[in-house]
């Protein structure tokens, strides 16, 4: 499954977020969670990171790694190439 995880952090806390960041390097995700792509707004505070999930312990356990320092809201997400179904279901009602 597709989710992006909004991410919004205060000021104060950047410092921490680069050192960590930094420092996890390729084992910031857990088996089960693989990386899409990330989109950042520092100017905004605000991110984005596109995720591919297939294991929900796997989840939590990434998101176990930055929830002390990041907000963090999951939003279930699909493709161009994947939406069309919805699409379909949306116009029939």
């Amino acid at each position: 499954m597709l989710l992006a995880a909004e991410v919004n952090y205060r000021g104060s806390d950047v410092d921490t977020i680069v050192r960590r960041f930094s420092g996890v390097g390729n084992d910031e995700f857990p088996e089960g969670v693989r990386l899409v792509n990330r989109y950042h707004s520092p100017g905004t505070k605000w991110a984005v990171v596109v995720v591919d999930v297939d294991n929900v312990v796997a989840l939590q356990l990434w998101l176990a790694q930055w929830i002390d320092i990041l907000d963090i809201t999951l939003h279930p997400v699909t493709t161009d190439e994947t939406v069309a179904p919805v699409i379909e279901a949306m116009l029939a009602d």
